[in-house]
C-alpha cells in the first residue's frame, strides 16, 4: 500500500469541494491508504478514513505554520487546490490541482500577488499539477508562464443529478414562482448575475420569473441534496459567467433534463460543446434573445443535453486521478 495524504479541508468550498468529496471515496479500492486533512472529524462523507484536524483558516499564516507538523510521512501529498504547503513537510512527493486562473484575473491586488506567488510554488515544488479543462491549463501557463500541466476534466455524479417530478415542498423552501428560469452561483463579479438581472428584463418573458439562488442571494444557498429538484423544475438553466475553470451547473443541469443557455467564454464551450445555446456575456440584447429562443423551443437542448454529459463522468475522472499518483509514486 502507498500512504498518500489529501488535504480535505475545503470539501464543502463549492466546486472545489464537489471535486473533493466524489473523488477522494474512489481512493478506497486503489493502492493508496489515504489519510485525510480535516476540519472537522467525522462528516459522513469521509468517515472510512482515516482522519487528522487541521481547521486553520485557508491562506492563512498559521495554515503555513502548522502543515509541516499535521501533515504524516507520507509518499505523497495531495493539494486539490492552490493553497499548498510552502515551508518543507514529510511527503516524498507532491502533486497540486489548480483548478483556474480565477484570482489571477478577477482578484484584488493583494490577492493577485498572493496567488501568482503560492501558484508558481506549488508549480515548482509539485512532481506534478493538474488542471481541470484545456482553458485552465492555456490560462495558467499564459499568466504564470510556466507549464507541463496535465488536463483530467471533472465529472456529473448521474446517480443525483436526474430528473426529478416537482416537489411541492422544494418550492416552498425555496418561494419558487411555477414557472422560472434559473442561476446557480454566487455573487462575485465573474458569475455575471446583475448582467442576468438586467438581460431578462429586457427579453420581456412575462409568463416567467427570474431566480437567483446561491451564496449571497436573496433566497440564498441551496441544500445541496435540492439542487436536483431545482434544474429539474426550472424552464431553463442561465450561466452567464465571464470566468469559469470548469463549470458544473450546466452539466448538473443537463443531467436533470434542463435546457441550458451559456456564456461563450472562458472554459464554457470546451465543457458544453453543441449541447447549450450561447450568447456573449456583455451583450445583453443577445443575452435575452437567447434565453427567449431556449424557452420557446426546449425540446432540442434537452436531448442534446443528455447526450453531452455521458462525457463526464467522476468515475473515469477518479481513475485517472488515481493512474496519475501511482505514476509519480512508482517513478
Amino acid at each position: 500500500m502507498i500512504d498518500l495524504c489529501i488535504d480535505a479541508r475545503m470539501a464543502f468550498s463549492s466546486g472545489i469541494g464537489t471535486y473533493i468529496r466524489e473523488i477522494v471515496p474512489y481512493f478506497r479500492h486503489s493502492r493508496f491508504r489515504p489519510v485525510l486533512l480535516v476540519d472537522q472529524i467525522g462528516r459522513d462523507w469521509c468517515k472510512e478514513f482515516d482522519q487528522i484536524l487541521f481547521d486553520p483558516p485557508i491562506y492563512s499564516l498559521r495554515e503555513q505554520l502548522f502543515y509541516p507538523i499535521k501533515i504524516p510521512r507520507c509518499s505523497l501529498f495531495w493539494s486539490p487546490h492552490y493553497n499548498v504547503p510552502l515551508l518543507p513537510i514529510r511527503a516524498k512527493k507532491r502533486v497540486a490541482t489548480i483548478h483556474d486562473a480565477c484570482h489571477l484575473a478577477f482578484g484584488t491586488k493583494a490577492m493577485q500577488w498572493y496567488a501568482k506567488w503560492v501558484m508558481s510554488k506549488a508549480i515548482d515544488c509539485s512532481e506534478r499539477v493538474l488542471t481541470v479543462s484545456q482553458f485552465s491549463k492555456e490560462e495558467i501557463e499564459r499568466r504564470l508562464g510556466k507549464g507541463h500541466l496535465d488536463v483530467i476534466p471533472i465529472g456529473v455524479n448521474l446517480s443525483r443529478f436526474m430528473r426529478r417530478a416537482p416537489d411541492e415542498t422544494i418550492r416552498a423552501k425555496y418561494r419558487l414562482p411555477d414557472r422560472f428560469v434559473l442561476f446557480v452561483g454566487n455573487q462575485k463579479p465573474h458569475k455575471n448575475a446583475e448582467g442576468l438581472v438586467r438581460a431578462f428584463s429586457k427579453s420581456k418573458i412575462s409568463h416567467l420569473e427570474l431566480v437567483i439562488v446561491g451564496r449571497g442571494t436573496e433566497r440564498g444557498e441551496v441544500d445541496e441534496v435540492d439542487l436536483p429538484a431545482l434544474y429539474s423544475m426550472a424552464t431553463t438553466l442561465v450561466f452567464p459567467s465571464l470566468y469559469e475553470g470548469f463549470g458544473l451547473p450546466p452539466l448538473e443541469a443537463m443531467s436533470c433534463g434542463c435546457p441550458t443557455v451559456v456564456s461563450k467564454a472562458a472554459s464554457i464551450p470546451e465543457v458544453c460543446g453543441d449541447a447549450s445555446l450561447y450568447f456573449d456575456p456583455l451583450n445583453e440584447d443577445e443575452m435575452a434573445s437567447a434565453i427567449l429562443q431556449v424557452v420557446e423551443s426546449p425540446q432540442l437542448w434537452i436531448e442534446k443535453g443528455f447526450e453531452r454529459i455521458k462525457q463526464f463522468s467522476w468515475k473515469e475522472s477518479a481513475e485517472r486521478h488515481i493512474r496519475l499518483f501511482e505514476e509519480i509514486c512508482y517513478a
